[in-house]
């Protein structure tokens, strides 16, 4: 009965208000993708009127020449606007110049399947008003690949005088699109066209969603299939089940032993009587009547012990892994951390800096001991919170010596980050006037080495190299850094003596 009960309070209260809290976060999730697609209309149409709304593009639609392509819509424009295609038109929607290209592959495209579409392409632009700029953006699939297009009439500077032309811009939805994706909601989404018949697999499984994106009225083009992060619970799991039955049939034994309890003064009182029926004084103690409280005092000590033990155990854990001063990781955990990176496939490109305060013992003999361990503080949490496109492990090897451990699936800009770093602690501008830089404050020196896909089980050797590029920072001048790039055991010099810079 007691088991019944509860699975019925459990669906009708507790399970059902857990679906709903998911289904809500699961909405949440997917308003967050559309954030983030919403944003990369607004980016695609900021590019797009930056170029239709300007004079030069229109002299080019009524003179077209090969300069003014090579000077505006050149192999850098695709790369840095993330464009595969970029097609002019004049008036009568007749192509003037056109081109799909993949920046990344450096590879040209065929646009055969567009070629003659370029009228209903454009068919929301051809209505759109001639006085100011508009653009149109959808999705569509071109060569059975998903992209964002952007259409808008050509005008003026002004964007007032909008008869020149037309002008159309293709944005890939690709792998680097998804990556994005991720890297701003933090959920997995899986980009399908229509024609892959894996949608459906997709949806038929659990806490998954679809935003369906429309080229025309009849026909859905795009799916982006969402798996969530906040999963729906299970009814009920075996674990629970067997817990609740256990608890059960405890407490069906504990009933019988406290009936038995509750009955036994109303025996002792029988007994009582037949002795006294019997002209005898029965024999009782007070422990027959304290002994269920003395039970309740024990449980709730063998209880703060518990708490007390399992408070302990967690404090010495966070200790045995990280550095009590600056609360950043210690050589114990970045032996941990090297393991792990070591057999993640996902994380092939690893860089890692060796940093040292500069001239940090005159910062102390001067200043004191409690002034050098705030600076170790806001040194090491800086080093922490700086931005990067990696991910960063932050360890204090010793003293006022630092690693950090950027790890990526994508090559790491390693100039960036150390000159990132650098910049971060100058910003703290920490007073030192015993240092011999050529600043008055706070610097540190950076020896970083780049072991982008190469393997790392040669620990020692990889930060032997970051060591010696420290030293050579500081033999440079220091409040500069030097990077390395490691190569299958092999040291390969890259150093550059300018302030600030390895």
């Amino acid at each position: 009965m007691f088991v019944i009960s509860y699975l019925c309070i459990h669906y009708f209260w507790s399970y059902d208000k857990a679906l709903e809290e998911v289904k809500k976060q699961q909405v949440e999730e997917v308003n967050r993708i559309k954030t983030v697609l919403n944003l990369t209309k607004h980016d695609l149409t900021n590019s797009l009127e930056d170029y239709a709304a300007w004079n030069g593009l229109s002299d080019y639609i009524d003179r077209p020449n090969q300069e003014f392509i090579d000077d505006s819509i050149n192999d850098h424009a695709f790369a840095s606007l993330k464009l595969n295609g970029i097609f002019i038109f004049d008036s009568n929607v007749n192509l003037i110049w056109g081109r799909h290209y993949d920046p990344f592959w450096d590879q040209e495209l065929s646009y055969d399947e567009i070629r003659y579409k370029f009228g209903s392409l454009l068919a929301n632009t051809l209505k759109s008003p001639q006085d100011k700029i508009t653009t149109s953006t959808q999705f569509l699939v071109i060569n059975g690949n998903p992209v964002l297009m952007a259409t808008s009439r050509v005008c003026n500077s002004h964007g007032e005088v909008c008869d020149k032309g037309y002008m159309m811009m293709l944005k890939p939805i690709n792998k680097n699109f998804t990556d994005t994706l991720k890297l701003a909601t933090g959920i997995d989404v899986i980009i399908l066209t229509k024609k892959k018949s894996k949608t459906q697999d997709l949806l038929s499984q659990k806490d998954t969603s679809i935003i369906k994106k429309f080229y025309s009225e009849s026909e859905s083009t795009i799916h982006f299939i969402i798996r969530h992060t906040i999963k729906a619970p299970n009814f009920i799991s075996f674990g629970e089940l067997s817990a609740i039955l256990s608890f059960a049939s405890f407490m069906f034994i504990a009933n019988l032993y406290l009936a038995h309890l509750l009955l036994k003064p109303f025996k002792t009182a029988r007994l009582t009587l037949d002795y006294l029926s019997k002209g005898e004084i029965p024999t009782t103690t007070l422990a027959d009547r304290f002994i269920s409280q003395e039970i309740r005092d024990f449980a709730h000590h063998i209880n703060q012990v518990f708490i007390e033990l399992d408070a302990q155990k967690k404090e010495l854990e966070w200790m045995s892994y990280h550095d009590t001063l600056t609360k950043v990781a210690n050589r114990r955990k970045l032996q941990v951390h090297w393991d792990e990176i070591s057999n993640d496939n996902q994380k092939k490109h690893i860089s890692v800096a060796l940093i040292d305060i500069d001239y940090f013992k005159p910062f102390n003999d001067n200043y004191g001991h409690l002034e050098g361990d705030i600076a170790l503080q806001m040194v090491a949490q800086t080093l922490k919170k700086s931005d990067t496109e990696c991910d960063k492990f932050v360890a204090r090897f010793g003293g006022e010596e630092f690693y950090i451990v950027l790890s990526s699936s994508q090559p790491i800009d390693c100039e960036k980050e150390a000159s990132l770093l650098i910049e971060n602690i100058n910003q703290l501008a920490i007073p030192h006037k015993y240092t011999e830089t050529e600043v008055n404050w706070l610097t540190i020196s950076l020896g970083m080495i780049s072991c982008q896909q190469q393997p790392l089980h040669c620990q020692k050797e990889i930060l032997l190299i970051a060591d010696q590029a420290l030293y050579q920072a500081k033999a440079n001048g220091r409040n500069r850094y030097v990077i390395e790039k490691y190569q299958s055991c092999t040291v390969k010099s890259n150093y550059n003596t300018n302030p600030n810079s390895g």
